[in-house]
């Protein structure tokens, strides 16, 4: 029976590098995908397998097996350590002994696919809308790639799969230890299925083995009239896939408040829109309109009524001339009136200033 250093057609003093180019050079050639013997192509893999790993390689060496290899422990004083008191080579599981110290044996994987959560966690996308948007409403599409699970795979890269021969599909290997005359036995994930007890035997041409394939997803957001900032609109299962859940997350839209420099605000959590004017002396004795641009219903500017002796601070309600409401109707406008004497008026009241006094005494 050839060695592994024949399959690969390097000598035992071949260096890392050398054999993994003539591994390359060898699975190139025989590769079933290719024509090559699947057979053939599988041998030169499992060479590869020992001969690629130091530890692996060493113990091949030493003692030519090419399965998980026997280990000898020495322990201080030349003597073997024996649980059960004894000797002449008992053989004992390992992971029986540790199980008596509440540590229970067991591979994570024994042949089965890992489990995975049932919904991976949303994503959350911040989305700044105008107050003329939240006002009149809009329909915003946004384009973006996501990756999805290949669908004539299911998201496993392979088409066909084979046992594993390391472990004959179990996803265990046992490791026999030798502890002086005592055999101790210890099993664990088979490392080279990863404990899952199957190998790929062809990948999948769809993905070529990738396991996802790429997809262009439109989500389109639809922003009602009297919608507010914060408010969360949800896609359902609209992220990318992702191995370690069984469900793609869901997409959160946050609405938010655009920075804007214009004269109108909402007022924070109600449909209310505020804003605030200064006016002069004449004009808060007297009363007056005011033509105010900027608010969402009126392009061409709002026209509002200050009432005939309004003070300063004072605010202005007009009702009906605020936010839609999703209910119907709109909210009010809230005007803030500072009232501030023009400089014409500051002159006229330093020379009446005798006059005015014997008005108000």
């Amino acid at each position: 029976m050839p060695s592994l250093y024949d399959i690969l057609g390097v000598n035992r003093n071949a260096n890392p590098d050398e054999i993994k180019k003539a591994h390359r050079k060898l699975a190139l050639q025989n590769h079933p995908d290719k024509g090559g013997d699947p057979e053939k192509f599988k041998v030169i893999q499992h060479a590869y397998e020992v001969l690629g790993d130091e530890q692996r390689r060493a113990m091949y060496d030493q003692t030519g097996s090419e399965q998980d290899i026997t280990e000898e422990i020495p322990f201080a004083g030349g003597m073997p350590f024996n649980p059960f008191g004894g000797g002449g080579g008992i053989p004992f599981d390992i992971g029986s002994l540790f199980g008596m110290f509440g540590q229970q044996g067991g591979p994570p994987g024994g042949g089965q696919p890992r489990r995975r959560g049932a919904k991976a966690p949303p994503k959350v996308h911040e989305m700044p809308i105008s107050l003329w948007d939240y006002y009149h409403g809009k329909r915003i599409k946004i384009q973006f790639d996501r990756q999805k699970f290949c669908g004539p795979c299911k998201g496993e890269g392979a088409e066909k799969y084979e046992p594993c021969a390391g472990c004959g599909g179990s996803g265990m290997r046992q490791q026999i230890i030798m502890m002086g005359p005592m055999q101790a036995v210890s099993h664990g994930p088979c490392r080279d299925c990863s404990g899952e007890g199957r190998r790929v035997a062809s990948v999948c041409a769809e993905c070529n083995g990738k396991k996802f394939v790429s997809q262009e997803k439109v989500l389109e957001i639809g922003v009602l009239p009297g919608m507010r900032p914060k408010e969360v609109l949800v896609f359902e299962k609209e992220c990318s896939d992702q191995h370690e859940y069984a469900e793609a997350g869901d997409v959160h839209i946050v609405l938010q408040e655009a920075d804007e420099d214009i004269r109108f605000k909402r007022m924070s959590g109600t449909d209310d829109l505020v804003a605030g004017t200064t006016i002069g002396l004449r004009d808060a004795l007297l009363g007056c309109s005011e033509k105010m641009e900027g608010h969402p219903a009126y392009p061409q500017g709002i026209v509002v009524d200050i009432p005939v002796g309004v003070q300063n601070g004072e605010v202005v309600v007009i009702a009906g001339e605020g936010m839609p409401r999703k209910g119907g109707g709109r909210g009010d406008l809230r005007l803030s009136v500072s009232v501030r004497p023009t400089d014409a008026e500051k002159s006229m009241l330093k020379s009446s200033k005798e006059k005015i006094m014997e008005v108000f005494s």
